[in-house]
């Protein structure tokens, strides 16, 4: 018995060893690092920045770890620790954690311009691709892992987030390439796309060989052989109606054999000429009758191209593929090494060739060179991402201008740096961790601005301004007691939206080509049947949205006064006159719409089911539609039921595999508990012990975590007019466009909008924390505390008490002077 005990305690033994180890690991690369920044501040007379103390630490770490200030209770925790080794153990916490996820995600979306709904990506490979990138950081995939996974890409949306990849820049094989040698290789090849470098060594024929590697991508919709094989239908039918039409014999002029008279030959000729007529005319006839064939199939394959196309919009920009296609030089290539207009075959750029091996695709062995720690400029950059994350500035300024001549502010340092990320695999957090756990990191900040083009010797951080998303996830912090509690509902959404478009393409492909254009006709001919009432508003619709547009730029024109207000008026009549008109048109095409769910999507999932279940589908229940003219839910990305044409609702088709599985009443009854007993355990530590404000307790903060999320868990970007993009979050259009400079709408934003009412009400988590205080200077302790970590210093408690001399008396009026801080809005 005792050697069966003594197998747990040795592995317990070893893995308390193995940790220690890597604990030891850490705080020697650190040591490391620490010892290469000392040689080099004394070698040009320097000292490093004093140490933090712990109040600035935890604020700091939270912020760069996972992008959000620390709640009072967690600044507490730590501040109240009386472990030696406490910074070392809360930076392997938050690096654990859901939150730094989040936090890089949106580090990365602002590189890789990531959109979750945008128009580029579409709304299922857009939410495919954000999700791609989060796995990609929860597990911790190696950086070049993770970014061969991009560049090999290739399959459908469902299967294969990644793609979103390529498909950000859908239509544009050079400007990707030219993004791709950006991010990941820190060089700016665009300009040679037209001429040879001016300022570098790369030549246009350069451009367009790297070019060659990806230019054979197609990034589409997913057709799949079902609705191929419909099209091929349909071009039977259109060859079989113009073969119908016979075309009469053409006549043949007689040959001359040198034996026939000269009247002979011109009878003949005359004979010729007469058949030749009577031929012209009856092909005349033929052409007439083919055209107007060709007239009533093509009005009819109109509405077989409307009912194809709300299939397809369920699978839009969804499928990414390679071809052998090469690129082109452009017409007026003006080299001698090439012909204009030449086919370019792929080579590289620099470092080593690239051999496409046994068993793997020319896409994926580009992707296997460019990740390479042999590619000279791989390393060097994730390296000086990483730096830059922690310090504010990489090494190299900029990191993605890199050239031959490019020398590092610290050489010997950036020796270090590429050697300790080659060293760990490319482990991303690896690496952080170790410059954490610097002494230079957890020194206090430099607070001189860095002017471009000189060194800065890295004696602490730079100061930094929070970025967009971090001002956020803070005023979510200062709203929410548990502001990393994760919103299952939305992501539960965002996955369904795949799996929905995942199961309408596997459920068409489950019908033949014969059966999809049965249903697809009967979608035709009510797309056919309202035509004219289709046509009629859209030209209306056309009509009412160039007035509205003529009264909008009219009244902006308008000085201020009375006559604005009124044409401003009048033209937000017009926009509601075309917004109504535009309900009309989506009424009338969702009849059309309606059908081809019912009888081509719905029947394609009911032989699905049948296929993966090896049962045949039963409908459940058929509940009557209450009224209403909404389209397909289908037709925006899902939803748990779909209009039938006769007016009835359809009962969602769920598939094992393709929906997520129903909670059964226990199972929704147990994650109802879970999250009461956690706003339970809250309001037993804000000190709320009345039952029935407890329950109202409980209730806000449902309320609370279904709409105050964090912002990788809204969609990316955000929408126009949200405080993130008020506060510089980058639209995604081009690479790494946030915006971290203060603003007039940003401090309107603050002024007027919704958030501080939010951020003080009741029960958000900062006046829980200052109501919980007792005594009149304990709230403004608790109030410094919840927004800047540390308690307010003599000279700002004797500023607060003028202010109150002054009529600033209310809670609000302290928490809206300290949120308009810079102590708040920077990184100390």
């Amino acid at each position: 018995m005792k050697k069966l005990f003594a197998l747990p305690l040795l592995a317990l033994v070893s893995l308390s060893s193995a940790r220690a180890a890597g604990q030891m690991d850490t705080a020697a690369a650190a040591r490391q690092i620490d010892s290469v920044l000392a040689k080099d501040w004394a070698a040009n007379k320097l000292q490093g920045n004093p140490q933090t103390d712990d109040n600035t630490f935890v604020r700091r770490i939270y912020l760069d770890v996972i992008g959000r200030i620390p709640t009072t209770r967690e600044t507490e925790e730590f501040l109240n620790s009386k472990d030696t080794n406490k910074r070392a153990k809360l930076i392997d916490k938050l690096l654990a954690s859901e939150a730094y996820v989040q936090h890089f995600f949106n580090y990365w979306a602002d590189v890789l311009r990531v959109t979750s709904n945008g128009n580029q990506t579409g709304a299922i490979t857009g939410a495919a691709y954000a999700n791609f990138v989060k796995d990609s950081l929860r597990k911790n995939q190696p950086y070049d892992q993770f970014v061969r996974e991009m560049v090999a890409a290739q399959g459908k949306a469902w299967d294969n987030g990644a793609i979103g990849y390529y498909m950000r820049d859908r239509g544009m094989p050079l400007d990707n390439m030219a993004n791709t040698v950006r991010v990941f290789l820190g060089t700016r090849i665009e300009c040679a796309q037209c001429h040879n470098h001016p300022f570098d060594k790369w030549t246009q024929m350069q451009f367009f060989k790297m070019a060659a590697f990806t230019y054979g991508v197609q990034t589409q919709d997913y057709g799949g052989d079902t609705m191929s094989g419909v099209t091929d239908l349909m071009r039977e039918k259109e060859n079989a109606i113009r073969a119908s039409i016979k075309e009469p014999q053409r006549p043949q002029r007689a040959k001359n054999t040198g034996k026939l008279s000269k009247e002979e030959r011109v009878a003949l000729e005359a004979k010729f000429v007469e058949e030749q007529k009577k031929y012209e005319a009856e092909m005349k006839e033929v052409n007439k009758k083919r055209e107007e064939a060709r007239q009533v199939l093509r009005k009819e394959q109109r509405g077989y191209q409307e009912a194809m196309n709300d299939v397809r919009d369920t699978m839009r920009y969804t499928s990414v593929s390679s071809s052998a296609r090469k690129p082109t030089l452009p017409h007026d290539y003006q080299y001698t090494d090439a012909k204009p207009k030449s086919a370019v075959e792929p080579g590289t750029m620099m470092g080593h060739e690239c051999i496409t091996q046994n068993g793997e695709t020319p896409l994926q062995a580009y992707a296997r060179w460019m990740t390479s720690p042999e590619n000279p400029r791989f390393t060097t950059v994730i390296a000086n991402r990483l730096w830059k994350r922690v310090f504010g500035l990489a090494l190299i300024e900029p990191l993605d201008e890199l050239m031959d001549n490019t020398v590092p502010m610290i050489p010997e340092m950036e020796k270090q740096l590429e050697k300790l990320v080659v060293d760990m695999n490319y482990d991303m957090k690896g690496v952080l961790r170790v410059l954490y756990n610097t002494k230079a990191y957890q020194a206090q900040v430099t607070r001189e601005e860095h002017a471009p083009g000189n060194v800065y010797h890295f004696t602490g951080p730079l100061l930094r301004r929070m970025s967009a998303e971090q001002m956020w996830d803070s005023f979510v912090t200062l709203i929410n007691p548990s502001p990393d509690m994760i919103n299952q509902a939305t992501r539960d959404a965002m996955e369904q939206r795949i799996l929905q478009a995942k199961k309408i393409a596997d459920g068409v492909e489950a019908l033949t080509p014969e059966e999809a254009l049965a249903g697809l006709k009967k979608a035709a001919d009510i797309y056919s049947k309202n035509r004219e009432r289709t046509d009629a508003q859209q030209k209306l619709f056309a009509e009412a949205r160039l007035a509205t547009k003529e009264a909008r730029d009219a009244a902006d024109a308008l000085p201020e006064g009375p006559a604005k207000v009124a044409a401003m008026a009048k033209a937000d009549e017009l926009k509601k006159k075309a917004d109504a008109i535009r309900t009309e048109v989506n009424r009338i095409q969702n009849e059309g719409r309606r059908v081809t769910y019912a009888e081509v999507i719905a029947p394609g999932e009911k032989k699905l089911f049948q296929k993966i279940t090896g049962k045949p589908y039963q409908t459940v229940s058929l509940a009557m539609n209450s009224g209403g003219d909404s389209s397909p839910a289908m037709m925006s990305g899902g939803g748990d039921m779909m209009m039938m044409a006769n007016g009835a609702r359809a009962e969602k088709i769920n598939i094992p595999g393709y929906d997520r599985k129903e909670l059964t009443k226990e199972e929704q009854k147990a994650v109802a508990q879970k999250a009461h007993e956690a706003y339970a355990e809250e309001a037993d530590f804000f000190g709320i012990k009345d039952e029935k404000e407890r329950k109202y307790y409980i209730n806000s903060r449902e309320r609370i975590s279904r709409e105050t999320l964090r912002a990788a868990e809204l969609e990316s970007p955000a929408p126009r007019g949200h405080y993130l993009r008020e506060f510089g979050q980058s639209d995604r259009e081009t690479i790494e466009n946030a915006n971290n400079d203060a603003s007039v709408p940003q401090a309107l934003a603050m002024m007027n909008g919704s958030l501080l009412p939010q951020i003080t009400s009741k029960y958000s988590q900062l006046m829980l924390t200052v109501n919980k205080a007792p005594y009149a200077d304990e709230k403004v302790d608790a109030a410094y505390m919840t927004i800047l970590s540390r308690k307010p210093t003599a000279a700002e408690k004797a500023v607060w008490l003028k202010a109150q001399d002054s009529g600033l008396t209310s809670m609000e009026d302290l928490v809206f002077s300290l949120l308009n801080t810079q102590q708040f809005i920077f990184i100390q």
